[in-house]
């Protein structure tokens, strides 16, 4: 996919950086042109921003929903007949994001678990995150769990505080904010996990339906606008060039019409200055009718 087939109405993230500081900024995708991506405008303290240099940026493509990560080549505001915009250029095609790696959601959910069938030694544990291919807790400094152990974890998560069953085998120990935390994969996957996973993916994103697509001008259809903003585009882009009447009779070279060059004048510019403004002082004094 390239980046001007993303769909009307794309939630987009841009990832900078601004005078030391990462930011995120957020926009939507209007259509795609020819130069790149048209997305609404972006301001950040009153001012257009302007990337010249590679950006990452995130994507969530309402026509498949998948979301893809890039870096752009630019990012630069480009004035239309519709207002002012942002183009968003991208040199490659687009790839969705990894689909092995499963996307994983916090709740940070206090629970119980045992170790190995051992149900008479229940062990206290925090919730970390949950995905589709599992899970992750953060234990005491006391408890002990290696790679292989059969965990079976318990959590009461959601309004009506439904309980949570999951059998779980751990795959690898890591630390979490200095606290001992494994991370463990699930064989077989139950319906009130699934349904979870789902809610929390939910609640991060927007419903793709529940985003509206923007129309620039409801009179004509979307392909007769991109055709015009592409115009506008293009005139940005590629200046008019000048008549072969107007390179001929003026210097481009002349440091008169460089606004970049500046020198003083020289000792005979100065004086057929002043020999100039003297004659046209003598025909003033001619022409002066008060003087008769």
């Amino acid at each position: 996919m390239v980046i001007r087939d993303i769909s009307n109405g794309s939630e987009v993230k841009i990832y900078a950086s601004v005078g030391g500081h990462n930011i995120v900024l957020l926009t939507e995708a209007i259509f795609g042109v020819a130069a790149g991506l048209l997305v609404k405008p972006m301001e950040y303290f009153g001012k257009y921003m302007q990337f010249m240099e590679p950006s990452s940026v995130q994507i969530r493509n309402k026509r498949d929903g998948r979301v893809y990560k890039f870096m752009s080549t630019t990012i630069t505001p480009v004035k239309t007949r519709y207002g002012n915009f942002h183009l968003i250029r991208c040199s490659s095609e687009l790839e969705p994001e990894n689909s092995r790696k499963a996307e994983r959601f916090y709740i940070e959910k206090l629970g119980v678990f045992s170790i190995n069938g051992n149900t008479l030694a229940l062990k206290n544990c925090i919730i970390h995150d949950i995905s589709l291919r599992g899970l992750s807790i953060i234990l005491d400094n006391e408890t002990k769990v290696k790679p292989g152990d059969e965990l079976d974890i318990q959590f009461r998560y959601g309004p009506t505080l439904h309980n949570y069953e999951i059998h779980t085998i751990a795959v690898r120990n890591f630390m979490v904010k200095g606290m001992p935390a494994v991370g463990c994969s699930i064989a077989n996957m139950n319906v009130d996990f699934v349904s979870l996973v789902t809610i929390k993916r939910n609640e991060k994103y927007t419903h793709l339906d529940d985003v509206p697509e923007t129309n620039l001008n409801p009179e004509i259809s979307e392909k007769q606008q991109v055709m015009e903003v592409d115009e506008d585009i293009a005139k940005q882009l590629i200046p008019e060039k000048k008549s072969q009447k107007q390179i001929s009779v003026s210097n481009p070279l002349d440091p008169a019409i460089l606004e970049h060059v500046s020198r003083e004048k020289s000792l005979r510019e100065i004086k057929r200055d002043e020999r100039m403004a003297e004659q046209a002082k003598a025909i003033e004094n001619l022409l002066d009718l008060h003087d008769i």
